[in-house]
Protein backbone atom coordinates (compact mmCIF):
# COMPACT_ATOMS: atom_id res chain seq x y z
CA UNK A 1 0.00 0.00 0.00
CA UNK A 2 1.54 3.68 -1.25
CA UNK A 3 2.30 5.60 2.36
CA UNK A 4 -0.41 8.35 0.89
CA UNK A 5 -2.57 5.62 1.20
CA UNK A 6 -1.87 4.32 4.86
CA UNK A 7 -1.60 7.65 5.84
CA UNK A 8 -5.17 8.62 4.45
CA UNK A 9 -6.52 5.30 6.25
CA UNK A 10 -5.28 6.34 9.67
CA UNK A 11 -6.78 10.20 9.53
CA UNK A 12 -10.09 8.37 8.34
CA UNK A 13 -10.23 5.96 11.70
CA UNK A 14 -8.27 9.10 13.67
CA UNK A 15 -11.14 11.26 12.62
CA UNK A 16 -13.87 8.76 13.16
CA UNK A 17 -12.88 7.59 16.78
CA UNK A 18 -13.38 11.49 17.62
CA UNK A 19 -16.42 11.90 15.97
CA UNK A 20 -17.67 8.49 17.95
CA UNK A 21 -17.76 10.84 20.94
CA UNK A 22 -21.32 11.81 20.04
CA UNK A 23 -22.74 8.85 21.54
CA UNK A 24 -21.23 9.74 24.83
CA UNK A 25 -23.77 12.48 25.95
CA UNK A 26 -25.40 10.09 28.46
CA UNK A 27 -22.54 10.55 30.63
CA UNK A 28 -22.98 14.33 31.10
CA UNK A 29 -26.61 14.42 31.14
CA UNK A 30 -26.81 13.82 34.84
CA UNK A 31 -24.02 16.53 35.70
CA UNK A 32 -25.26 19.22 33.23
CA UNK A 33 -28.98 18.96 34.82
CA UNK A 34 -27.39 19.42 38.18
CA UNK A 35 -24.62 22.25 37.16
CA UNK A 36 -27.25 24.44 35.27
CA UNK A 37 -30.49 23.56 37.11
CA UNK A 38 -32.12 22.61 33.80
CA UNK A 39 -34.63 20.47 33.75
CA UNK A 40 -34.66 17.07 32.09
CA UNK A 41 -36.85 17.54 29.22
CA UNK A 42 -36.03 21.07 28.54
CA UNK A 43 -32.35 19.37 28.29
CA UNK A 44 -32.88 16.45 25.68
CA UNK A 45 -33.64 19.03 23.56
CA UNK A 46 -29.78 19.25 22.98
CA UNK A 47 -28.61 16.15 21.82
CA UNK A 48 -32.04 16.15 19.87
CA UNK A 49 -30.53 19.20 18.08
CA UNK A 50 -27.29 17.38 17.67
CA UNK A 51 -28.74 14.22 15.68
CA UNK A 52 -30.15 16.78 13.31
CA UNK A 53 -27.42 18.97 13.16
CA UNK A 54 -25.13 15.79 12.70
CA UNK A 55 -27.66 14.67 9.59
CA UNK A 56 -26.97 17.96 8.27
CA UNK A 57 -23.36 17.56 8.48
CA UNK A 58 -23.22 14.65 6.82
CA UNK A 59 -25.72 15.55 3.87
CA UNK A 60 -23.58 18.84 2.96
CA UNK A 61 -19.94 17.05 3.48
CA UNK A 62 -19.34 15.55 -0.21
CA UNK A 63 -20.12 19.38 -1.77
CA UNK A 64 -18.19 21.33 0.86
CA UNK A 65 -14.93 18.39 0.13
CA UNK A 66 -15.16 19.02 -3.22
CA UNK A 67 -15.48 22.97 -3.22
CA UNK A 68 -12.11 23.50 -0.59
CA UNK A 69 -8.94 22.63 -0.01
CA UNK A 70 -8.88 19.37 2.18
CA UNK A 71 -6.48 20.75 5.00
CA UNK A 72 -9.00 23.98 4.88
CA UNK A 73 -11.85 21.13 5.16
CA UNK A 74 -9.96 19.22 8.22
CA UNK A 75 -9.42 22.95 9.93
CA UNK A 76 -13.49 23.39 9.81
CA UNK A 77 -14.56 19.85 10.78
CA UNK A 78 -12.30 19.81 14.13
CA UNK A 79 -12.97 23.95 14.86
CA UNK A 80 -16.55 23.58 14.62
CA UNK A 81 -16.07 20.20 16.58
CA UNK A 82 -13.21 21.29 19.54
CA UNK A 83 -14.82 25.04 19.13
CA UNK A 84 -18.59 23.54 20.08
CA UNK A 85 -17.09 22.11 23.49
CA UNK A 86 -15.21 24.59 24.15
CA UNK A 87 -17.93 27.50 23.90
CA UNK A 88 -19.89 25.91 26.65
CA UNK A 89 -16.67 25.10 28.70
CA UNK A 90 -15.27 28.15 28.60
CA UNK A 91 -18.35 30.09 29.02
CA UNK A 92 -21.11 27.41 30.61
CA UNK A 93 -24.56 28.68 30.03
CA UNK A 94 -27.71 26.64 28.73
CA UNK A 95 -27.57 28.71 25.33
CA UNK A 96 -23.51 28.26 25.08
CA UNK A 97 -24.64 24.45 25.63
CA UNK A 98 -27.31 24.27 23.04
CA UNK A 99 -25.02 26.11 20.12
CA UNK A 100 -22.04 24.54 20.79
CA UNK A 101 -23.17 20.90 21.71
CA UNK A 102 -26.64 21.11 19.90
CA UNK A 103 -25.33 22.71 16.42
CA UNK A 104 -21.80 23.29 16.08
CA UNK A 105 -20.39 20.09 17.42
CA UNK A 106 -22.54 17.53 15.60
CA UNK A 107 -22.24 19.41 12.49
CA UNK A 108 -18.24 18.88 12.37
CA UNK A 109 -18.81 15.50 13.34
CA UNK A 110 -20.96 15.04 10.65
CA UNK A 111 -18.09 16.46 8.13
CA UNK A 112 -15.52 13.98 10.13
CA UNK A 113 -18.03 11.37 9.34
CA UNK A 114 -18.13 12.13 5.85
CA UNK A 115 -14.58 13.13 4.95
CA UNK A 116 -13.50 9.84 7.00
CA UNK A 117 -15.83 7.35 4.55
CA UNK A 118 -14.58 9.55 1.12
CA UNK A 119 -11.23 8.83 2.33
CA UNK A 120 -11.28 4.84 3.31
CA UNK A 121 -13.45 4.94 -0.21
CA UNK A 122 -10.22 6.16 -1.92
CA UNK A 123 -8.40 2.58 -0.85
CA UNK A 124 -7.93 0.57 -4.12
CA UNK A 125 -10.61 -2.04 -5.35
CA UNK A 126 -9.37 -4.98 -3.40
CA UNK A 127 -9.08 -3.20 0.11
CA UNK A 128 -12.28 -0.72 -0.26
CA UNK A 129 -14.62 -2.74 1.20
CA UNK A 130 -12.45 -3.95 4.50
CA UNK A 131 -11.36 0.16 4.37
CA UNK A 132 -15.01 1.36 4.86
CA UNK A 133 -16.40 -1.68 7.23
CA UNK A 134 -12.66 -0.66 9.54
CA UNK A 135 -13.50 3.01 9.28
CA UNK A 136 -17.04 3.28 10.13
CA UNK A 137 -16.34 0.78 12.93
CA UNK A 138 -14.44 3.23 14.42
CA UNK A 139 -17.52 5.21 15.06
CA UNK A 140 -18.85 3.11 17.33
CA UNK A 141 -15.95 1.95 18.92
CA UNK A 142 -15.01 5.03 20.06
CA UNK A 143 -18.19 4.91 21.64
CA UNK A 144 -17.12 1.92 23.69
CA UNK A 145 -13.73 3.08 24.66
CA UNK A 146 -14.89 6.31 25.59
CA UNK A 147 -17.43 5.37 27.64
CA UNK A 148 -14.78 3.67 30.13
CA UNK A 149 -12.84 6.42 29.84
CA UNK A 150 -14.04 9.45 30.34
CA UNK A 151 -15.52 9.14 33.77
CA UNK A 152 -12.19 8.07 35.22
CA UNK A 153 -10.78 11.02 33.22
CA UNK A 154 -13.13 13.55 34.35
CA UNK A 155 -13.87 12.30 37.92
CA UNK A 156 -13.84 15.51 40.43
CA UNK A 157 -14.50 18.01 37.79
CA UNK A 158 -17.58 19.85 36.57
CA UNK A 159 -19.25 19.21 33.30
CA UNK A 160 -18.22 22.22 31.53
CA UNK A 161 -14.72 21.61 32.40
CA UNK A 162 -14.89 18.09 30.89
CA UNK A 163 -16.19 19.64 28.11
CA UNK A 164 -13.01 22.40 27.93
CA UNK A 165 -10.81 19.69 28.03
CA UNK A 166 -12.84 17.61 24.85
CA UNK A 167 -12.51 20.51 23.21
CA UNK A 168 -8.93 21.25 23.41
CA UNK A 169 -8.57 17.37 22.58
CA UNK A 170 -10.15 17.82 20.03
CA UNK A 171 -8.65 20.38 18.44
CA UNK A 172 -5.12 18.43 19.08
CA UNK A 173 -6.58 15.60 16.87
CA UNK A 174 -7.32 18.19 14.61
CA UNK A 175 -3.58 18.93 14.00
CA UNK A 176 -2.26 15.18 14.00
CA UNK A 177 -4.94 14.85 10.98
CA UNK A 178 -4.49 17.87 9.35
CA UNK A 179 -0.74 16.39 9.26
CA UNK A 180 -1.67 13.13 8.22
CA UNK A 181 -3.83 14.49 5.24
CA UNK A 182 -0.92 16.95 4.50
CA UNK A 183 -0.08 14.72 0.81
CA UNK A 184 -3.01 13.57 0.65
CA UNK A 185 -4.29 14.68 -2.98
CA UNK A 186 -7.62 17.07 -2.75
CA UNK A 187 -10.96 16.04 -3.80
CA UNK A 188 -11.77 19.63 -4.51
CA UNK A 189 -9.95 19.03 -8.19
CA UNK A 190 -12.48 16.23 -8.93
CA UNK A 191 -15.35 17.16 -10.98
CA UNK A 192 -18.28 18.30 -9.06
CA UNK A 193 -21.07 16.57 -7.30
CA UNK A 194 -22.94 16.85 -10.58
CA UNK A 195 -21.36 14.85 -12.71
CA UNK A 196 -22.45 12.78 -15.23
CA UNK A 197 -20.97 9.13 -15.33
CA UNK A 198 -21.60 6.11 -17.19
CA UNK A 199 -23.59 4.78 -13.99
CA UNK A 200 -26.52 7.00 -15.05
CA UNK A 201 -28.11 9.18 -12.81
CA UNK A 202 -28.59 8.53 -8.87
CA UNK A 203 -31.49 10.16 -8.00
CA UNK A 204 -33.59 6.87 -9.07
CA UNK A 205 -36.05 4.13 -7.97
CA UNK A 206 -32.33 2.03 -6.75
CA UNK A 207 -31.66 5.18 -4.73
CA UNK A 208 -35.21 5.20 -2.77
CA UNK A 209 -35.07 1.45 -2.36
CA UNK A 210 -31.49 1.58 -1.00
CA UNK A 211 -32.78 4.51 1.19
CA UNK A 212 -35.60 2.81 2.09
CA UNK A 213 -33.22 -0.02 4.12
CA UNK A 214 -31.19 2.54 5.13
CA UNK A 215 -33.99 4.15 6.94
CA UNK A 216 -35.41 0.99 8.31
CA UNK A 217 -31.72 -0.33 10.10
CA UNK A 218 -31.30 2.88 11.88
CA UNK A 219 -35.09 3.07 12.72
CA UNK A 220 -34.67 0.02 14.67
CA UNK A 221 -31.05 0.75 15.84
CA UNK A 222 -31.74 4.62 17.10
CA UNK A 223 -34.64 2.85 18.97
CA UNK A 224 -32.33 0.90 20.85
CA UNK A 225 -30.04 3.72 21.52
CA UNK A 226 -32.92 6.10 22.99
CA UNK A 227 -34.61 3.13 24.52
CA UNK A 228 -32.68 -0.30 25.08
CA UNK A 229 -32.07 0.25 29.27
CA UNK A 230 -35.62 1.18 29.80
CA UNK A 231 -36.83 -1.85 27.44
CA UNK A 232 -34.80 -4.09 29.31
CA UNK A 233 -35.64 -2.87 32.88
CA UNK A 234 -39.27 -2.97 31.53
CA UNK A 235 -38.92 -6.52 31.33
CA UNK A 236 -37.58 -7.44 35.03
CA UNK A 237 -34.07 -7.00 34.41
CA UNK A 238 -32.07 -5.34 37.36
CA UNK A 239 -30.75 -2.21 37.16
CA UNK A 240 -27.02 -3.87 36.58
CA UNK A 241 -28.46 -6.13 33.80
CA UNK A 242 -30.26 -3.32 31.68
CA UNK A 243 -27.19 -1.00 32.00
CA UNK A 244 -25.03 -3.43 30.20
CA UNK A 245 -27.39 -2.84 26.98
CA UNK A 246 -25.49 -0.01 25.19
CA UNK A 247 -22.70 -2.11 25.67
CA UNK A 248 -24.34 -5.05 23.92
CA UNK A 249 -25.66 -2.23 21.39
CA UNK A 250 -22.12 -0.76 20.22
CA UNK A 251 -19.75 -4.11 20.07
CA UNK A 252 -22.68 -5.44 18.19
CA UNK A 253 -22.55 -2.70 16.25
CA UNK A 254 -18.81 -3.31 15.51
CA UNK A 255 -19.39 -6.71 14.30
CA UNK A 256 -21.70 -5.66 11.98
CA UNK A 257 -20.04 -3.01 10.67
CA UNK A 258 -16.94 -5.19 10.13
CA UNK A 259 -18.59 -8.18 8.82
CA UNK A 260 -21.49 -5.98 6.47
CA UNK A 261 -18.91 -4.23 3.78
CA UNK A 262 -16.71 -7.46 2.77
CA UNK A 263 -20.56 -9.40 2.89
CA UNK A 264 -21.89 -6.65 0.80
CA UNK A 265 -18.83 -6.97 -1.76
CA UNK A 266 -19.66 -10.38 -2.61
CA UNK A 267 -23.39 -10.47 -2.13
CA UNK A 268 -25.86 -9.40 -4.34
CA UNK A 269 -28.09 -6.48 -2.79
CA UNK A 270 -31.81 -8.55 -3.28
CA UNK A 271 -30.10 -11.54 -1.18
CA UNK A 272 -27.98 -9.58 1.72
CA UNK A 273 -30.91 -6.41 2.09
CA UNK A 274 -33.44 -9.10 2.97
CA UNK A 275 -30.55 -10.66 5.17
CA UNK A 276 -30.24 -7.84 6.87
CA UNK A 277 -34.33 -7.44 7.71
CA UNK A 278 -34.56 -10.69 8.50
CA UNK A 279 -31.68 -10.50 11.35
CA UNK A 280 -33.68 -7.55 12.32
CA UNK A 281 -37.04 -8.84 12.49
CA UNK A 282 -35.45 -11.79 14.74
CA UNK A 283 -34.13 -9.31 16.60
CA UNK A 284 -37.80 -7.45 17.32
CA UNK A 285 -39.33 -10.53 17.71
CA UNK A 286 -37.16 -11.87 20.17
CA UNK A 287 -37.45 -9.01 21.86
CA UNK A 288 -41.70 -9.03 21.44
CA UNK A 289 -41.78 -11.65 23.10
CA UNK A 290 -38.94 -12.50 25.49
CA UNK A 291 -39.76 -14.36 28.81
CA UNK A 292 -36.61 -12.98 30.40
CA UNK A 293 -34.02 -10.16 30.62
CA UNK A 294 -31.45 -12.46 28.63
CA UNK A 295 -33.31 -13.09 25.63
CA UNK A 296 -34.00 -9.24 25.49
CA UNK A 297 -30.20 -8.32 25.73
CA UNK A 298 -29.78 -11.08 22.76
CA UNK A 299 -32.44 -9.07 20.76
CA UNK A 300 -31.01 -5.47 21.44
CA UNK A 301 -27.69 -7.27 20.09
CA UNK A 302 -29.21 -8.16 17.16
CA UNK A 303 -30.62 -5.19 16.49
CA UNK A 304 -27.20 -3.52 17.00
CA UNK A 305 -25.67 -6.10 14.50
CA UNK A 306 -28.12 -4.89 11.95
CA UNK A 307 -27.17 -1.38 12.88
CA UNK A 308 -23.55 -1.46 12.30
CA UNK A 309 -24.07 -3.62 9.35
CA UNK A 310 -26.04 -0.77 7.87
CA UNK A 311 -23.27 1.75 8.01
CA UNK A 312 -20.52 -0.54 6.01
CA UNK A 313 -23.20 -2.34 3.62
CA UNK A 314 -24.66 0.80 2.09
CA UNK A 315 -21.48 2.52 1.25
CA UNK A 316 -20.07 -0.92 -0.34
CA UNK A 317 -23.40 -1.19 -2.46
CA UNK A 318 -23.88 2.64 -3.20
CA UNK A 319 -19.98 1.85 -4.93
CA UNK A 320 -21.32 -0.91 -6.98
CA UNK A 321 -23.93 0.38 -8.27
CA UNK A 322 -22.99 4.44 -9.00
CA UNK A 323 -18.95 3.79 -9.06
CA UNK A 324 -16.54 4.54 -5.91
CA UNK A 325 -16.00 7.77 -7.02
CA UNK A 326 -19.44 8.58 -6.23
CA UNK A 327 -19.81 6.78 -2.81
CA UNK A 328 -19.23 10.63 -1.00
CA UNK A 329 -22.11 11.93 -3.19
CA UNK A 330 -24.94 8.77 -3.00
CA UNK A 331 -23.91 7.94 0.61
CA UNK A 332 -23.97 11.24 1.51
CA UNK A 333 -27.48 12.40 0.12
CA UNK A 334 -28.80 8.75 1.55
CA UNK A 335 -27.55 9.98 5.23
CA UNK A 336 -31.49 11.92 4.96
CA UNK A 337 -32.74 8.48 5.93
CA UNK A 338 -30.66 8.27 9.46
CA UNK A 339 -31.98 12.21 10.16
CA UNK A 340 -35.38 10.66 9.32
CA UNK A 341 -35.35 7.44 11.46
CA UNK A 342 -33.18 9.52 14.13
CA UNK A 343 -35.95 12.20 14.54
CA UNK A 344 -39.05 9.59 14.47
CA UNK A 345 -37.69 6.58 15.97
CA UNK A 346 -37.00 7.58 19.72
CA UNK A 347 -39.92 10.07 19.45
CA UNK A 348 -42.46 7.08 18.41
CA UNK A 349 -41.03 4.80 20.80
CA UNK A 350 -41.58 7.19 23.70
CA UNK A 351 -44.90 8.25 22.47
CA UNK A 352 -46.14 4.53 22.14
CA UNK A 353 -44.51 4.07 25.65
CA UNK A 354 -46.36 6.40 27.36
CA UNK A 355 -49.59 5.57 25.89
CA UNK A 356 -49.59 1.79 26.34
CA UNK A 357 -47.10 1.42 28.91
CA UNK A 358 -44.70 -1.11 27.09
CA UNK A 359 -42.75 -1.09 24.33
CA UNK A 360 -44.71 -3.56 22.60
CA UNK A 361 -46.72 -0.84 19.87
CA UNK A 362 -43.09 0.34 19.58
CA UNK A 363 -41.41 -3.04 17.97
CA UNK A 364 -44.40 -3.63 16.17
CA UNK A 365 -43.79 -0.37 14.45
CA UNK A 366 -40.39 -1.37 13.58
CA UNK A 367 -41.45 -4.53 12.54
CA UNK A 368 -43.90 -3.30 10.39
CA UNK A 369 -41.22 -1.27 8.67
CA UNK A 370 -38.69 -4.15 8.49
CA UNK A 371 -41.35 -6.16 6.44
CA UNK A 372 -41.93 -3.52 4.20
CA UNK A 373 -38.05 -2.82 3.83
CA UNK A 374 -37.79 -6.88 3.10
CA UNK A 375 -40.37 -7.01 0.28
CA UNK A 376 -38.94 -3.94 -1.45
CA UNK A 377 -35.28 -5.29 -1.19
CA UNK A 378 -36.36 -7.97 -3.32
CA UNK A 379 -36.90 -5.78 -6.32
CA UNK A 380 -33.60 -4.38 -6.27
CA UNK A 381 -32.55 -5.30 -9.52
CA UNK A 382 -28.51 -6.73 -10.00
CA UNK A 383 -25.71 -4.30 -11.05
CA UNK A 384 -25.14 -5.95 -14.56
CA UNK A 385 -28.73 -5.72 -14.95
CA UNK A 386 -29.13 -1.99 -13.90
CA UNK A 387 -26.39 -0.99 -16.02
CA UNK A 388 -27.87 -2.54 -19.19
CA UNK A 389 -31.14 -0.59 -18.73
CA UNK A 390 -28.92 2.77 -17.78
CA UNK A 391 -27.26 2.51 -21.57
CA UNK A 392 -31.07 1.70 -23.31
CA UNK A 393 -31.95 4.84 -21.69
CA UNK A 394 -29.29 7.11 -22.84
CA UNK A 395 -29.43 5.20 -26.37
CA UNK A 396 -33.16 6.41 -26.33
Amino acid sequence: MPSTSRTAFAAAITTMLAMGIIYLWGIFAVPLEAELGVAGPKLSLVPSTALVCFTIGALIYDRLLRSVPLGAYVLLTFGLAGGGHLLFGLAPSFATLFVGYGVLFPIGAGLGYGLSLALASRAPDARRSVFISLTVSAFALSGVILAGLLPLAFAGRSASVSFAMIGAGLLAVGGAVLALTANTPSFATKAGPGRATDRGPWLSPLFFKLALAFFVFNYAGLMMVAHAVKLLASTGASTGLAATAPIALNLSYVAGSLLGGRLAEATPARRILPAIHAICAAGLLALLTASGAGASLAGVAAIGLVFGAAASVLPVLVGRYWGPDRISQVYGAMMFAYGLAGLLAPWVAAVLFDGSGDYTLALLSALAACAVGGAVSLTIAPVGARRQVSRRAATT
